[in-house]
């Protein structure tokens, strides 16, 4: 399995050398960093995709709270209403 993994990084590895050969300085290192960010955010997606999925759930379970909270309070409110003797 080490030595697939070496294969692997064996090929990366000569198309950054060729990338490096074939254009020049400035170019490469700017399409090496774009192709490095391309990856993080590639490897990275899967997890803002949960985060999200988790922190819309949260924001969903607040808001319930929020209107229960509130009809609650709308219901003391006509409790409290109903039970005050008129003068």
């Amino acid at each position: 399995m080490c030595a697939g993994l070496k294969e692997v990084w064996t090929g990366m590895e000569s198309y950054i050398e060729q990338i490096f050969k074939e254009l020049p300085f400035g170019i490469a290192i700017a399409m090496v960093v774009f192709l490095s960010i391309l990856l993080i955010i590639w490897l990275l997606l899967p997890l803002w995709v949960l985060f999200i999925q988790w922190n819309t759930g949260k924001i969903k379970d607040e808001i319930r709270n929020l209107v229960d909270q509130l009809q609650k309070r709308d219901w003391d409110e006509e409790e409290e209403e109903i039970s005050e003797p008129e003068d």
